[in-house]
């Protein structure tokens, strides 16, 4: 019994520093899912916001579109020039620019209300007032991987 208590103590404290979700013991699947899940997004922004400093801005469009194909689904993918001719911004960054500072604050976390994922960053504002950048990003499981389905 003892084992027992130790085991659900243990368990309680590990799953609530899993992106707050509320997990049963009967999901540990979901523990790992969703781990495999926010690191495919950690390793896209990385990517990503490298790629999009690189000079000079024709090798910068090469790199962003070819980590857009690898890592979004095909639907998805062929939308992204559409949402940046309407929105005028990157639909990944939700801005014009970057600067590699803003990785440094860059946050994922699990939207259990949205079934999505947040990606934030802190930017510059218009003013160059701090701001928090929100992304809200729709994955879907491709085989063993995740890919990015949508992006509001």
């Amino acid at each position: 019994m003892r084992i027992l208590a130790i085991i659900l103590v243990s368990f309680i404290a590990f799953s609530t520093e899993v992106s707050s979700a509320v997990i049963s013991v009967n999901n540990f699947g979901f523990v790992a899912s969703e781990k495999k899940a926010e690191k495919l997004l950690l390793d896209f922004y990385t990517k990503y916001f490298h790629a999009f400093l690189e000079m000079p801005p024709a090798l910068s469009e090469n790199k962003l579109d070819s980590l857009q194909k690898q890592f979004c689904t095909p639907g998805f993918y062929q939308k992204i020039p559409k949402i940046l001719e309407k929105t005028g911004a990157d639909v990944f960054l939700k801005a014009q620019d970057s600067d590699i500072r803003y990785l440094m604050s860059l946050k994922i976390k699990k939207d259990l209300k949205r079934d999505a994922y947040i990606v934030s960053y802190v930017g510059d504002g218009q003013l160059n007032e701090k701001i928090t950048i929100e992304i809200f990003i729709q994955l879907v499981r491709v085989g063993n991987s995740y890919k990015i389905d949508s992006v509001r």
